[in-house]
């Protein structure tokens, strides 16, 4: 009788013991963290979305997927409830996208700020969050237009690369690799040329040197011919006056004569005689300074040739003389 009772009493005490391993693994194992609601709202579909699946914040796991299904007042639209750490920074400019767990093809949810500058403004219990498209959404929204752009692109490269248009390229090759000789044979003929081109310049800078030096000796004689010219207009000045004295020379003289011998000179008067022939050498000088004032400078010149000298030329009459 005893035996029995010991058996049941160690048989109570393994059932409380395991009960109280149980509570006890309960225990550890259960999630106390306070959570916060939040609903994401898609308009693409969510791919690979599952309930449990995580939500991550800027990389950080902070809650779950609870539950998935369409808006009942837009059809359109899913909804997507999330539970999230009360303690994460969830800004009401915070926007959903889906992603990808490795190479498995299953997504999460996640979170990230559209302004990570502005100040952080806690989004309230319950709000609604925007899920963005992804990459692959955006490209498969754009598909068709990029395939019509192709489609475009190609129907132009065939109209390009048409039999005539083909030719005409072939042409402008052939054109091309002449123009590509011609250049090439010119190039060779202008390599004397440019190799001569040195001592061209230095050819050039001399007679620049060599011309720069004339001009100095231009200025210089006309400088000398300014000075030249006015010395001889003071000279023909000066024999101006020379004519105009032996012409009032000449005429003091006819005067003097004049008034001593008359009209008809007396020829048995000596000193008449000396005084007409003295007035006759004055007004000759005078005539001859008259001709060539020049004479009283530089001597007097040869005389001109007569009639029946060698060199006689009569001179042309004027108009006065006819």
């Amino acid at each position: 009788m005893e035996n029995k009772a010991h058996a049941l009493a160690a048989g109570l005490f393994l059932l409380l013991l395991g009960l109280a391993l149980a509570a006890s693994v309960a225990w550890f194992q259960g999630d106390r963290t306070e959570r916060t609601h939040y609903t994401v709202v898609s308009r693409s579909g969510v791919p690979g979305l599952n309930l449990k699946a995580p939500v991550k914040l800027r990389g950080v796991e902070v809650g779950w997927v609870e539950r998935i299904a369409f808006d009942p007042q837009d059809p359109r639209q899913i909804l997507v409830d999330i539970a999230v750490d009360a303690a994460a920074p969830v800004s009401a400019t915070t926007r959903a996208q889906l992603g990808l767990q490795g190479v498995t093809g299953l997504s999460f949810i996640s979170l990230d700020d559209a302004d990570a500058q502005a100040p952080l403004r806690r989004a309230a219990p319950g709000a609604r969050i925007a899920l963005q498209p992804t990459l692959l959404d955006r490209l498969a929204e754009s598909g068709p237009l990029l395939l019509a752009g192709f489609a475009e692109t190609a129907e132009r490269l065939n109209q390009l690369l048409s039999d005539g248009n083909q030719a005409q390229l072939h042409r402008s090759l052939a054109q091309l690799a002449q123009a590509a000789g011609d250049t090439s044979r010119l190039m060779s003929t202008l390599q004397p040329a440019a190799r001569e081109l040195p001592g061209l310049l230095r050819n050039a800078d001399t007679t620049a040197t060599r011309a720069s030096a004339a001009l100095q000796e231009i200025e210089q004689l006309a400088a000398s011919s300014r000075a030249l010219a006015q010395d001889l207009q003071a000279r023909v000045a000066t024999l101006d006056r020379l004519d105009a004295a032996a012409r009032q020379v000449q005429a003091t003289s006819r005067h003097l004569e004049l008034a001593l011998v008359g009209d008809t000179p007396v020829r048995d008067q000596p000193l008449v005689n000396d005084l007409a022939a003295a007035s006759r050498s004055v007004a000759r000088t005078a005539q001859q300074l008259g001709d060539q004032p020049q004479s009283l400078l530089f001597g007097r010149g040869t005389p001109l040739p007569g009639p029946g000298e060698p060199g006689f030329a009569p001179r042309p009459q004027t108009a006065e003389a006819r």
